[in-house]
């Protein structure tokens, strides 16, 4: 059995998995302090054969690596300088993150197609990647938390919202106009986002998105097709099978 962990910037997911099936999952926020006695807890099963890390927090990955050598468990940290299975067009393929690799693996182990990935987390992500490996690249903008957060931070008077669908289009309150500018807006740029990549690259690409908010854009996007709450998790899991022999 293997432990993958999915290290994002706001939240640690953990999944155990049994060859390729998912088994049990885990969900712990980010915090200064990490949760090592429930870490111990899960790299204390005896049927740990390794472990898979992607990680955009280094700080953290550097603990996890090191709970796992005092297990003696083998690690994969997920980058793009072991062998993942693709190629980078990225100018320096070092400073592509380990979840945006994680989840393009994933997504072309599981899906076997050209495929757009959105990756709706603290920040959304969009990457392209071809079948045959290739990765094309992709576009980074402000997740919607991090919209409010920072309209709040900028301002002297907007409060910070909770992200959601709001009720109407035109806002009533200045909480519901954030609100409907923040969730509406953020759509509206990743539909039109997608459909100008199609425009660039045609449109035999399958669309999937992930992460905290993937299944409201899977929802309200028409052009993606599926919301894969496990793609970069998945993906760590293909990069460790790729990297370790049993």
């Amino acid at each position: 059995m293997v432990v993958v962990f999915d290290v994002g910037n706001t939240n640690i997911h953990i999944g155990l998995y049994r060859g390729r099936d998912l088994e049990q999952k885990w969900h712990f926020p980010v915090k200064k302090k990490m949760p090592i006695t429930k870490m111990r807890g899960i790299l204390n099963d005896k049927r740990l054969q390794g472990v898979a890390i992607a990680s955009v927090v280094p700080s953290l990955t550097k603990q996890i690596v090191r709970l796992c050598r005092q297990h003696e468990l083998p690690v994969v940290v997920v980058s793009s300088k072991i062998d993942c299975g693709i190629t980078y067009a990225y100018d320096n393929p070092a400073t592509l993150g380990a979840d945006r690799i994680a989840a393009v693996v994933g997504a072309l182990t599981r899906y076997k197609c050209n495929v757009v990935v959105v990756d709706a987390g603290t920040a959304i992500t969009i990457d392209l990647a071809m079948r045959d490996g290739r990765h094309l690249g992709g576009l980074i903008v402000p997740g919607m938390q991090m919209l409010s957060e920072i309209m709040h931070n900028k301002t002297a008077k907007l409060p910070e919202v909770s992200v959601r669908k709001p009720k109407n289009l035109v806002g009533r309150s200045t909480e519901e106009c954030i609100q409907s500018g923040i969730f509406n807006g953020t759509m509206v740029m990743v539909t039109g986002l997608i459909k100008e990549l199609q425009r660039q690259f045609g449109n035999d690409f399958f669309c999937v998105s992930t992460g905290g908010s993937g299944a409201l854009v899977a929802k309200y996007v028409k052009d993606v097709r599926k919301y894969d709450g496990d793609l970069c998790l998945y993906g760590a899991l293909a990069i460790y099978k790729r990297n370790v022999t049993d």
